[in-house]
């Protein structure tokens, strides 16, 4: 027999076919021993003989399980069987098995779990590794959890602030808190949430927009955690009746941003991951429609003005923002930032810390900034009436402002920023553009295809139900996005670029209609129209659009 390799993967699953035709039961001491003497990769073996099978092929890669059950199997019958939950759908556990024939395996991990199991396949040291993982988590986080109840942490004896201090300073605390940071970045979550319950501690995370739930810890963990979180992101660990922020540094890239706010059932603790190593501030790479960043563009790059992003927090908003700046940070221009936090690091600019015990707000920062000869100045985020009229002077005055506020959309802008007392007559003028954003699942393209909209959703978007509708596409659920269907997030604009003739409709305080038509004559369209753009590229889903820029 030579080696498979030559005829490709046709050849290769001709040649394993024969290869196991006579080792019933047998196939995976065949596979081993063919891959020891070089005539196969035995990933690939593993691949083929899972589809001649019909079922899944899995490399067991952490980032590719789903945290949710990956301590669903009881660790012991995990190590007795060689078994690795994967994922969770509809009351079935998809698990791949040393032994895919084991079915006294299949019978008790059913028992133990109550659940039905799918077999997946998987290499042996792939399943291995997998298990070792799995043995040291559970052993580690275990060991940690019963050394610290132990020590009597409890709501009740860690009242002392002396023992409470010397309690967080414990090997024990230090490490569980590190586990749970790590964990999270493992999984590539945006939050992470320290909540008290009333009988346990709940650990979630926050992954592509969604909530999961990581640990159920005892509840007489509570205070220390808390506590340690504290100690590590500068926080007064004697102070419980008051809200508190304070930021941990993880790497030079990964920084967490902590808020702890008191409850009745006790502080939680919720930690932001801000982390700039997977950033692009490329404005190419913002996925822009062509249109819409022609627009943000044409407003960005004025000589003078203001430019604003608007959407909740957590949609991107200043990624966006950053992206201008990067693009406007030249070497003849002076760019001076005020921020709270800064996020990331800008060489070329000065960037601008706000701090308010220093009284060093946005307005007394900005009003300072001013007087810097600056070009190009960026707000973090406008607040209050203050730093909205000192921005608008700085814009009227030759300079241009980059900023972001919470609207619901673009429009909405005009009218918030007048309430905040802003003169009609000085803000059209000075406003150049308005960039509304939202962040929308991404369908997984791992396992995307053909699905039609229900007729109620094609309806909203103005698509007549009775056509047939087959660009469009959603995730069946496979490993690659642990059963959910989506992988990541993609940011779905509307940009609204104010035209000399809009400009004067503001200041002369025109009504809402006259400014939307202004509006759209100079190319504004809904954050819906760039939703069903994209999902007919099949990008996203019309439903996921629809959750987040529904028309009122």
């Amino acid at each position: 027999m030579g080696t498979s390799n030559s005829n490709g993967i046709e050849g290769d699953r001709k040649f394993l076919e024969d290869a196991l035709k006579d080792c019933p039961n047998g196939e995976a001491a065949q596979i081993e021993k063919l891959a020891g003497m070089g005539m196969i990769p035995i990933e690939r073996a593993y691949e083929i003989w899972a589809d001649i099978l019909g079922l899944a092929f899995h490399d067991l890669d952490d980032r590719n399980l789903d945290a949710r059950v990956r301590h669903r199997i009881p660790i012991d019958v995990a190590i007795r069987h060689g078994a690795v939950a994967i994922n969770e759908e509809n009351g079935t556990l998809l698990v791949a098995l040393k032994n895919p024939f084991d079915l006294l395996a299949v019978d008790e991990i059913q028992e133990v779990t109550g659940m039905s199991v799918e077999i997946a396949l998987a290499t042996p040291e792939a399943i291995r590794a997998a298990v070792e993982r799995l043995q040291k988590g559970a052993a580690g986080i275990e060991g940690l959890i019963q050394k610290l109840l132990k020590a009597e942490i409890d709501t009740q004896t860690v009242a002392d602030g002396d023992k409470l201090r010397r309690l967080v300073g414990d090997d024990a605390v230090i490490q569980l808190v590190d586990h749970l940071i790590d964990e999270s970045l493992r999984l590539r979550a945006s939050d992470l949430h320290v909540e008290p319950q009333r009988d346990t501690l709940r650990i979630r995370v926050r992954v592509d927009g969604e909530m999961d739930s990581l640990y159920a810890l005892p509840v007489g963990l509570h205070r220390a955690v808390v506590a340690r979180i504290k100690v590590a992101s500068g926080m007064d660990i004697g102070e419980s009746r008051k809200p508190q922020d304070g930021r941990i540094a993880v790497s030079d890239k990964v920084e967490l941003r902590v808020s702890v706010l008191p409850s009745v059932l006790g502080e939680k603790a919720v930690l932001r991951v801000l982390d700039r190593s997977g950033v692009s501030l490329n404005p190419d790479h913002l996925e822009m429609s062509e249109h819409n960043l022609t627009l943000f563009r044409r407003g960005f790059t004025h000589p003078n003005g203001m430019v604003l992003l608007t959407g909740p927090t957590g949609s991107g908003k200043t990624t966006t923002l950053y992206t201008a700046l990067g693009e406007l940070n030249k070497p003849d221009r002076n760019v001076v930032t005020v921020e709270d936090p800064v996020e990331y690091e800008m060489t070329g600019t000065t960037q601008v810390q706000v701090d308010p015990k220093a009284e060093r707000t946005f307005a007394n920062a900005l009003r300072s900034i001013l007087r810097q000869d600056p070009d190009i100045c960026m707000v973090g985020e406008i607040r209050d009436a203050e730093t909205a009229s000192i921005a608008v002077q700085a814009a009227l005055t030759g300079h241009m402002v980059l900023s972001t506020l919470h609207t619901n959309d673009a429009p909405s802008t005009i009218h918030r920023l007048c309430d905040m007392g802003l003169a009609p007559y000085l803000l059209g003028p000075a406003l150049r553009c308005v960039v509304g954003q939202r962040l929308v699942p991404r369908v997984c393209s791992s396992c995307a295809e053909v699905a039609t909209p229900t007729p109620g959703v094609l309806a909203e978007f103005g698509l007549d139900p009775d056509q047939q509708h087959d660009q469009f596409r959603e995730g069946r659920g496979c490993a690659a996005c642990r059963s959910r269907g989506k992988s990541g997030r993609i940011a779905i604009h509307e940009v609204m670029y104010v035209s000399p003739e809009m400009a004067g409709a503001i200041s002369r305080k025109a009504s809402d209609s006259e400014i939307m038509e202004l509006a759209k004559s100079a190319g504004y369209r809904t954050m819906l129209d760039d939703g069903l753009e994209k999902a007919e590229r099949g990008l996203v889903t019309l439903e996921d659009v629809l959750a987040v820029a529904r028309v009122e």
